[in-house]
């Protein structure tokens, strides 16, 4: 299957914004730099942190363990910020565009997690996503799509039955990151999936391979295991 997949940079409540900005002579230090500053400035706010916290309430409350109340960690050392698309300012220097990922860790029903949650700039203030915990390098919808492609390939080795959805409890990169090529592709990369379908734990192994087109997913059903 095909998707599309963020370009990662290393380094629904709306938050009102105030001019933070001032102009800089190289286009992408200045890019960076407001980008780290409007970064830097809503993650100590209380309505983003109440923001990132409800993310992870939704996230948890997809699960069948329905967990009601999350323990997030927001002064940990564990925090990551990570760029995902600069912001974008406009001629009053009001930040329009632009998105990161937010990872931190936390606690729900006893089990340590990593949570993430994608952070979209827009003109009427943040929206926050939550995705899956760990470190998975997709965007929302190659998440899904690879979710997909696990619960299928579940179906067709007949471990579990088709009326078991599947759900994600922990993804790990395995071996480097992706990464942008010289020809303007992104590298192939690797991540192991822990997933909960009908009461048993599964690891899927998951490669992703990057083209003109798209990313596809590969999935290899003879290497999944329970755990």
């Amino acid at each position: 299957m095909k998707n599309a997949v963020l370009r990662i940079i290393p380094i629904l409540m709306t938050v009102c914004f105030t001019p933070l900005f001032r102009a800089q002579n190289d286009p992408v230090s200045a890019k960076i730099n407001n980008t780290k500053a409007l970064m830097l400035k809503m993650s100590i706010a209380s309505a983003y942190r109440d923001s990132i916290h409800k993310s992870a309430l939704e996230y948890e409350s997809s699960l069948t363990t329905h967990c009601k109340s999350v323990d997030l960690e927001f002064n940990s050392v564990s925090v990551k910020l990570q760029i995902l698309k600069f912001v974008e300012i406009n001629e009053k220097g009001m930040p329009i565009s632009g998105s990161w990922k937010e990872t931190i860790p936390g606690i729900a029903c006893n089990e340590n997690r990593m949570y993430n949650v994608q952070v979209d700039v827009t003109k009427n203030g943040l929206h926050f996503t939550p995705t899956y915990p760990g470190t998975a390098q997709g965007n929302p919808e190659l998440q899904q799509d690879t979710l997909k492609n696990i619960e299928m390939d579940l179906w067709a080795i007949s471990a579990v039955k088709r009326k078991c959805r599947a759900e994600v409890l922990d993804t790990q990169l395995v071996g480097p990151a992706a990464k942008v090529l010289e020809n303007g592709l992104m590298s192939t990369w690797e991540e192991s999936w822990v997933v909960r379908s009908c009461g048993k734990i599964f690891t899927a192994p998951v490669k992703y391979i990057p083209d003109a087109h798209g990313t596809a997913i590969s999935v290899r059903a003879s290497d999944i295991h329970v755990r």
